[in-house]
């Protein structure tokens, strides 16, 4: 401590206000800089949290030994079957807010205090005036009306996933519930999620009982039945309401999809309490689902509209997204940009807002579905489950994106020049893009054939053709120069399509069928070979365009002959699912990675395994060789890339760059550079000596 820098006071306020709500921080502070620590540990016990018992004598303890900080704890989150908090207010001057929520695996017990507690609460809580309450199980609805009734100063109350056990017996009861709540309850602040029937019961109740002094109403609206409280909020009068605020739930179903839409709608229309002056509804996140939902679900695009022209009615009304991921400013520009299509008015008067953390990095905010090189290795193409496709240059810098679907882009394809991409999207379409000016990307050409989602693209070595296939059980050749559809193949739900490198095959893996196409033929494209005979998880040509290996999910490699279809060499070594397979520039090895976290080279003239790679401590879901045939490249569970030598089986490098599982891995043809993919939408590309 006697080392410790002195700093200016503005500067440790400054300091302290940025990292309030951070204790690790805070911790930090009061560990390193003497200076600091005062300031740290009054912010440390604001908000504290007791959720075991063993944590009761602890705080108890730490309190009598420094009760100089009793006046800075605010607030307390508890689990009221653990510790009923109520003697904090004897010697907490400050406290004013309670937090209770029960433990998840407990969440069976029926919260009933005792009425010399609830007696306790409402003589010495007159400073709380702020209770929020989740995942707690009442046995009547007077149970949970004694609970709000304890604090006779309540200003602001949150209910959450809150359960009645034993229903209303009579009307009379509840018109008695309802009047004791209006006599005694004045909150003005009130937010409720509404997740089950009994929330939208205590919503009803606690709307109806204090309309006349709530003031800001936050409202999360998901089921079916919240229509329902559209009609109860209509109903009311709300003499004194200055702040609405509509947080929408959606799932993919229909109608389902779109109610918490029209009830939003519902709300609003017409709606015009006296002093109501803001109006705000909120997307939850990620932006990159509401774009499907829009372009998937029958009516979603028409009730945006319709939500967006309602909001237009009201001066001060908002739109406002929320990603739960940092996002960099590029990045929020390109959501606006795209959002403003479905709902302009709002975005013309400025009022659609996105939130989220700024990040330095850019990058996308969800799962990379694909990663692939151009041929020349000057461009890395990433397809991501929010929806877009990002171009990068050779180190690693953004040089365009763009929103490529509705929906996640789970496939790319280059052009054999490099002039052209195709994607494949989870809205059932094939897009071509110009990137012959990578800053100036555009769409050439929409594909709408297929009825389900676009699973795989590939475009032909001679850059005639484009493949597509789809959930819908098809694949679909067009041709690469008007987008004319060519060919329907027949099949079961496509998970992957790719052309040989002379051309003339196509393979389509579904995933319990492979089956090798012919190209040649002038009048069709006749299947060459068919197999049924087990579990697909990966398939890939030889550079000869000889033969090619599929990958099973009962953890067998097999290597078949394309001229005859007969199979070569049956592999069996790994002890679980194969889930990518590849072979060697000159087609001497063949690599196969499995989910039981071993990568395995064998030698395709002989079917003997060469080497195993052990080393991964999760599934291995990718792996790939380098250009020149000396290295592995494999992406694991386990949040690593590792790098091997294809001579001796040694690990050269471990990259640990990741934080979430890595899914895809990809050397550049030239072999300067290693990429990889993971699932929370980070992409690294290394520089290789």
């Amino acid at each position: 401590m006697s080392a410790s820098p002195r700093l200016a006071w503005e500067l440790i306020e400054r300091i302290i206000c940025h990292s309030g709500d951070d204790p690790d921080i805070l911790c930090s502070f009061s560990l390193t800089c003497s200076q600091l620590r005062p300031r740290s540990l009054c912010l440390m016990v604001a908000d504290v949290e007791i959720r075991k018992r063993e944590q009761v004598a602890a705080f108890r303890d730490f309190l009598e030994s420094f009760p100089h900080l009793c006046p800075f704890v605010r607030s307390v989150t508890t689990d009221p079957a653990v510790f009923t908090p109520f003697p904090l207010l004897y010697i907490l001057p400050s406290l004013s807010k309670f937090t209770w929520i029960t433990n998840q695996l407990e969440r069976h017990d029926v919260l009933s205090l005792p009425l010399s507690v609830l007696t306790c609460f409402r003589r010495f809580g007159t400073n709380i005036t702020a209770l929020y309450i989740s995942d707690l199980h009442f046995k009547t609805l007077q149970d949970f009306c004694r609970v709000l009734l304890a604090f006779p100063r309540l200003q602001e109350l949150n209910c959450k996933s809150l359960s009645i056990r034993e229903p209303v017996s009579n009307s009379v009861s509840l018109e008695l519930i309802k009047r004791r709540l209006s006599q005694q309850l004045n909150p003005r602040t009130v937010t409720m999620e509404l997740i089950s029937k009994t929330d939208e019961t205590i919503a009803g109740l606690l709307l109806e009982s204090a309309q006349s002094t709530i003031q800001i109403l936050s409202l999360s609206l998901q089921y079916d039945r919240s229509s329902s409280i559209s009609a109860c909020i209509r109903e009311q009068s709300w003499t004194v309401l200055r702040d609405i605020t509509l947080r929408l739930r959606y799932s993919f179903e229909m109608p389902r999809g779109a109610t918490s839409i029209k009830t939003s709608i519902e709300v609003l229309k017409d709606f015009r309490p006296p002093n109501l002056i803001n109006v705000t509804v909120v997307f939850p996140s990620p932006i990159g689902e509401l774009l499907l939902r829009i372009a998937s679900l029958r009516g979603y695009r028409r009730l945006c509209s319709e939500l967006d022209l309602t909001l237009l009615s009201w001066p001060h009304s908002k739109l406002t997204f929320f990603s739960d991921r940092p996002t960099h400013s590029r990045r929020q520009h390109l959501w606006t940009q795209e959002l403003s299509k479905h709902f302009p008015k709002m975005a013309e008067r400025g009022s659609l807002i996105i939130f989220s953390r700024l990040e330095t990095a850019v990058g996308h905010d969800q799962r990379i579905d694909f990663l692939v090189h151009s041929s020349d290795s000057q461009w890395l193409a990433t397809a991501s489950a929010d929806s877009t496709v990002i171009l990068w240059d050779s180190d690693g810098r953004l040089v365009y994106e763009w929103v490529a679907h509705g929906g996640p882009v789970l496939s790319l394809a280059f052009s054999p020049y490099r002039e052209r991409m195709a994607s494949a999207g989870a809205d059932g379409k094939l897009a071509v893009w110009d990137i012959s000016q990578p800053e100036s990307v555009f769409r050439i050409a929409i594909l709408e054939q297929h009825t389900r989602r676009v699973t795989s693209c590939a475009w032909s070595p001679d850059g005639t053709l484009i493949a597509s296939g789809s959930k819908d059980g098809t694949v679909r050749l067009w041709d690469a120069r008007t987008f004319q559809h060519l060919k329907l193949l027949e099949l079961l739900t496509v998970e992957d399509v790719r052309f040989s490198l002379d051309g003339c095959s196509l393979a389509s893996r579904c995933f319990h069928r492979s089956s090798i196409w012919d190209l040649t033929a002038d009048t069709s494209h006749e299947i060459l070979w068919e197999w049924g005979d087990g579990e697909y998880g990966a398939i890939v040509f030889d550079p000869q365009s000889t033969r090619f290996a599929t990958g099973h999910e009962t953890g067998v490699v097999k290597i078949w002959d394309l001229e005859t279809g007969g199979c070569l060499f049956r592999l069996e070594q790994h002890t679980q699912a194969v889930v990518d397979v590849a072979f060697s520039f000159d087609g001497m090895l063949m690599l196969s990675a499995s989910r039981d976290g071993t990568v395995n080279i064998w030698d395709t003239s002989s079917g003997i395994m060469t080497l195993s790679l052990h080393g991964h401590t999760e599934a291995v879901l990718a792996a790939c060789f380098s250009p020149c045939g000396k290295y592995v490249a494999s992406a694991s569970e386990d949040e690593t890339v590792r790098l091997w030598r294809t001579d001796d089986g040694s690990c050269m490098e471990t990259f640990s760059e990741h934080k979430d599982w890595v899914k895809h891995v990809a050397f550049s043809p030239d072999g300067k550079t290693l990429s990889s993919g993971a699932d929370d939408g980070q992409v690294v590309i290394r520089h290789l000596r």
